[in-house]
C-alpha cells in the first residue's frame, strides 16, 4: 500500500481529499503546515501539494522537495491554473499539475501514473514575470503549457506544429523566457518569406564585398542568437540546400560567414515551427529525414481553436482588454454564442482580428452579432441536390457520402490531408485509404 502526502491548507478540501485518496486503497498524511513536508516526504511515495499555501509559494517548496536526488512525484494542485504557474510547475519538476474542482477518476489515474515513477530530475530555476499570453483552460492548452514546462527544463531543441494562426511563436517565446536561456536573445527567422538566394547569408553572416550587394560585414542570425533561442518559423520551406547546413552547424556548433575563413562556435537553442506535416514533405523528398529527427527532439502540437471550448471567449475578452484598455466593451450573450459556435479556421489570429474590428464598429459597450462581421449561414446538405441519394441503394449512398465529405475536407483544408483527417476526424491512414478507395487526389 503506498504512502500518500496531501498538503494543503484548506482544511474542507484537505478532508475530502484525503476520504477520495483512502477510498483509492492507499494511505494518507496530510498537513497544512509547509514547515513540516521536508520531513514528511521522507516516507512517502507521493506528493499532492497545494500552489498557494498561506505562508509559503508552493512552488518554491516544489524546488525544495526536487532538489534532492532521490524524491517522490509531487502533484501541482491549483484553483487558479495558469500558463505561467503551469510551466513553472512543470519546469521545477513536478509530476503532474491539476485544477480544482478534481474528479476521482482524474486522481486515480494520476496516483497509478505517478507511483510507476521512482525519482525526478531537479532543474536550475530563475524566476520569471511575464504577461498572460498563452490564454487557455482546455484540456488542450493545459497539455501545451506542461510541454512547454519540460521544455524549458532541458535545451534540446523543439518542433512546434500546428494550424496557421494557433501561436506557435507565442509557443517559441514561452519556452524561451521559461528557460534557462531568458535573459539572452529571442531572434524570429520566419524562413518562407527569405529569398533563397540569401538564406546562407540570413543565417551565418557575411563579409563586406564578398558577394556583390555585401555593402558591410554581417552577423548573420545565429551569431544575433547566441546565448538564447533562433525561432525557425515555417521551416518546412526552407530549400533542401539550406537544410544540408542547416544540419551540419546544429551537428558541429559552428558556422563560417561568406566570405570569410574563419569558423566561429555558436551557442543557440533552436525552436522551429511548422504548419505542414514533415514527414509527408520527408517522403516527397522536401524535407531532410535527418534533420527532421534533429530538430524534432521534443514536439508541441497545438490544437486549433475550434478544439478549445470555452478558451474561446476567455481570448476574446483578453483581445478587448488589449485593444481597448480601460473601457467597459463586452460581448453580448447572443454574441458569444456566435463566437462559441463558429469555426474559426483561421484560429486565434482570425479572433483577434474579429475582436478588434467589432470593438472598433460596435456603438456602445456591448458587442453584437453584426459587428462581429461573422458568417452566420451554415452549409447545408440536400441530398436531393447530390445525385438524389435517397434512390441509392445502402452501400451506393455510404460510398457517395464518404466521397462527399473527403472532398469537402480536403477543399476546406487546401489539400492538407492531415488536417483534413483531423476535421473528419478519422486517422490519417484511413483518410489515404478511402482517398485511394474513391479515386480522390490531391496535390500535398
Amino acid at each position: 500500500m503506498a504512502d500518500i502526502l496531501i498538503v494543503d491548507d484548506d482544511n474542507a478540501f484537505r478532508y475530502v481529499f484525503s476520504k477520495t485518496i483512502h477510498s483509492l486503497g492507499y494511505s494518507v498524511l496530510d498537513t497544512a503546515d509547509p514547515n513540516k513536508v521536508m520531513e514528511l516526504a521522507k516516507d512517502v511515495d507521493l506528493i499532492f501539494l497545494d500552489l498557494k499555501l498561506k505562508e509559503y509559494d508552493g512552488l518554491i517548496l516544489l524546488e525544495k522537495l526536487c532538489s534532492s536526488s532521490q524524491h517522490p512525484p509531487v502533484v501541482i494542485l491549483t484553483a487558479f491554473s495558469s500558463s505561467f504557474n503551469t510551466i513553472e510547475a512543470m519546469k521545477r519538476g513536478a509530476f503532474d499539475h491539476l485544477s480544482k474542482p478534481i474528479k476521482r477518476q482524474e486522481i486515480k489515474e494520476v496516483i497509478e501514473r505517478a507511483l510507476k515513477r521512482s525519482s525526478f530530475s531537479s532543474f536550475s530555476i530563475k524566476q520569471f514575470v511575464e504577461p498572460e499570453e498563452l490564454i487557455g483552460e482546455s484540456l488542450p492548452m493545459r497539455r501545451v503549457q506542461k510541454t512547454i514546462g519540460f521544455a524549458a527544463a532541458s535545451d534540446c531543441p523543439v518542433l512546434v506544429v500546428g494550424e496557421t494562426g494557433t501561436g506557435k511563436e507565442l509557443v517559441a517565446k514561452a519556452i524561451h523566457r521559461h528557460s534557462s536561456r531568458g535573459m539572452g536573445p529571442f531572434i524570429a527567422v520566419n524562413c518562407a518569406a527569405i529569398p533563397e538566394t540569401l538564406f546562407e547569408s540570413e543565417f551565418f553572416g557575411h563579409l563586406k564585398g564578398s558577394f556583390t550587394g555585401a555593402l558591410r560585414d554581417r552577423k548573420g542570425k545565429f551569431l544575433e542568437a547566441s546565448g538564447g533561442t533562433l525561432f525557425l518559423d515555417e521551416i518546412a520551406e526552407m530549400p533542401l540546400a539550406m537544410q544540408a547546413k542547416l544540419l551540419r552547424v546544429l551537428s558541429e556548433k559552428t558556422i563560417t560567414p561568406i566570405g570569410s575563413e574563419t569558423t566561429y562556435p555558436v551557442d543557440v537553442r533552436i525552436v522551429a515551427a511548422t504548419n505542414k506535416n514533415l514527414l509527408d514533405l520527408v517522403s516527397m523528398g522536401k524535407f531532410r529525414e535527418d534533420l527532421l529527427y534533429r530538430i524534432q527532439v521534443l514536439q508541441i502540437e497545438l490544437p486549433a481553436l475550434r478544439e478549445r471550448g470555452s478558451d474561446v471567449l476567455l481570448l476574446a475578452n483578453h483581445f478587448l482588454k488589449k485593444h481597448f484598455p480601460g473601457s467597459f466593451k463586452k460581448l453580448s450573450a447572443a454574441a458569444e454564442k456566435v463566437v462559441l459556435e463558429y469555426d474559426w479556421p483561421g484560429n486565434v489570429r482570425q479572433l483577434e482580428n474579429v475582436i478588434r474590428r467589432a470593438g472598433i464598429i460596435a456603438r456602445g459597450q456591448s458587442i453584437e452579432i453584426e459587428d462581429l462581421g461573422i458568417p452566420m449561414e451554415k452549409e447545408t446538405f440536400d441530398v436531393r441536390e447530390k445525385e438524389d441519394f435517397l434512390q441509392l441503394d445502402f452501400f451506393s449512398a455510404i460510398a457517395k457520402l464518404e466521397k462527399l465529405l473527403i472532398e469537402k475536407a480536403l477543399e476546406e483544408s487546401q489539400g492538407n490531408r492531415t488536417e483534413a483527417a483531423r476535421r473528419l476526424k478519422i486517422h490519417r491512414s484511413l483518410l489515404y485509404l478511402k482517398m485511394k478507395e474513391h479515386g480522390i487526389e490531391t496535390l500535398e
